[in-house]
């Protein structure tokens, strides 16, 4: 019975996921779940009350995960709580990551670009806000804060923004693994060798101003 009951609710989630696919998350109709899974609507309902539910059921461990790469902790472990990013250490996350995304890139669709209408349709802003937390650990991070000892938030935010969009770009347009793994090399170069440029651009700018 228990055998049974797992089958019917992954033929559920198999039939959810063309549906969604097709027609996102606002669209997507649960009896047309139900039709696509062998089920009848009734009998859908009492596996999953809603179609959050199913959306969430589907993605959970692909959202947990991402998750865990945005948490403060993770970042306080890549930077060595407050050590800094070196570019080895930055170039072999984002590998990790790019790798994830491309393992999982049915799901990342999913939460990316079809989930508006659904719990999950602010996912990309709250990994931002995640990392956000984080900008505490660059307080005593040099080159990472500014002459004057402050650390500008604003771009750190701006930053972890264009982090995040740039691995939702190149799920969007179907990098093969190559590809994303040559993206996040890219990526790591500019944000380690970039943030570099900018905080010397700054200081020099501070230097000038109180000769």
């Amino acid at each position: 019975m228990q055998t049974l009951k797992k089958e019917i609710e992954g033929r559920i989630l198999n039939a959810a996921r063309v549906e969604f696919a097709e027609h996102g998350f606002i669209k997507a109709k649960m009896r047309s779940i139900a039709e696509r899974a062998g089920v009848s609507t009734g009998n859908l309902y009492t596996y999953f009350p809603n179609k959050d539910d199913i959306i969430c059921a589907l993605v959970a461990p692909t959202v947990d995960q991402i998750n865990e790469y945005v948490s403060y902790d993770r970042i306080a472990e890549q930077t060595k709580c407050g050590e800094g990013w070196t570019y080895d250490r930055r170039r072999e996350f984002y590998l990790e990551i790019a790798d994830f995304h491309y393992r999982n890139r049915k799901d990342m669709k999913l939460i990316l670009f079809k989930s508006q209408g659904s719990s999950l349709e602010d996912f990309r802003e709250d990994c931002i806000r995640k990392l956000d937390e984080t900008i505490p650990l660059c307080k005593d991070m040099l080159p990472y804060k500014e002459a004057d000892g402050k650390v500008d938030e604003f771009l750190w935010h701006s930053l972890h923004s264009f982090v995040i969009n740039t691995f939702a770009e190149m799920t969007m347009h179907d990098l093969d693994r190559e590809g994303m793994r040559q993206g996040a090399v890219d990526l790591a170069t500019y944000m380690h060798y970039g943030w570099h440029a900018i905080m010397i651009s700054r200081i020099e700018d501070f230097a000038k101003k109180n000769e």
